[in-house]
């Protein structure tokens, strides 16, 4: 990626986050926008948001203000409510394994040069991902109905439609003191993109959705296609990078014993 495009891509994201042209304070949680309450609106987002049960092949890319990119080739074994993740270096083989426990809440970090074993508790859980835009708690699949109160605060309208805006405030104190989360109300509120802000309530970076087919291997002779967020854009303000995390194939004939996703089996 050249530098004059990650530059406008990094304008065009801060500017579209603050770009409210149109803005109307609905209420609390119980006001109801199209589609449904503000609680009902995230927990669709939630279930969108979902890794289909198998073995995916993903991909994150890392590019830097300077225009240099960091690739990293990962896999994702995904059952039931655990994820683990494990990412390559083209140069250094694995560096990190990546485990969610009890849908994102419990999160073990392994450091495979290192061997440093780490459970991402507290603040610990809003550290980046490998020097990327994404903290450990963004891609854990963690539910924002369990997580955060919500409620609309109104609607924004830029050159891609009117989307509906709701406001998640955390339930515990971290690093993020507000998530706003836009859905199209047209598209069954599918999510376009999410707005983190610092406790100060400062955009700190933002995340962009791009669906797409997403092959699903499910018999050894039948692969279906199905619509998937399957491009995730990471733009990073004050830092200047962007972060993309691609989803590629899922694989769901792999068998995934329960072992894979014992924090004590990490290592190996």
């Amino acid at each position: 990626m050249k530098i004059a495009p990650l530059k406008a891509y990094l304008y065009r994201a801060v500017r579209a986050s603050c770009l409210l042209l149109s803005f109307s304070a609905l209420g609390a949680q119980g006001k109801t926008g199209i589609g449904g309450t503000a609680f009902e609106i995230m927990d669709r987002v939630f279930q969108q948001l979902q890794f289909t049960e198998g073995h995916q092949k993903l991909q994150l890319t890392i590019t830097t203000r300077a225009g240099k990119s960091v690739v990293y080739k990962g896999a994702l074994y995904q059952k039931g409510n655990s994820s683990f993740y494990i990412f390559d270096s083209m140069t250094r083989g694995t560096v990190l394994k990546l485990l969610y426990n009890d849908q994102g809440q419990n999160i073990y970090a392994y450091l495979t040069h290192d061997k440093r074993l780490f459970h991402k508790k507290y603040l610990d859980r809003f550290e980046q991902v490998l020097g990327s835009g994404f903290a450990y708690l963004d891609i854990g699949n963690a539910s924002f109905v369990d997580n955060y109160q919500q409620k609309i605060k109104g609607t924004e309208k830029n050159e891609e439609g009117e989307f509906t805006i709701i406001e998640n405030l955390p339930l515990d104190k971290g690093n993020y003191g507000k998530v706003l989360v836009l859905v199209d109300p047209k598209k069954e509120n599918r999510v376009r993109r999410i707005d983190y802000y610092d406790s100060a309530m400062v955009l700190m970076k933002t995340l962009n959705f791009t669906y797409g087919q997403l092959p699903v291997k499910e018999t050894k002779t039948s692969t279906r296609q199905i619509e998937f967020p399957v491009r995730w854009d990471m733009a990073d303000v004050s830092r200047g990078t962007v972060s993309t995390l691609e989803f590629f194939f899922v694989d769901k004939t792999a068998r995934l014993d329960a072992s894979l996703f014992k924090k004590e089996n990490i290592e190996k």
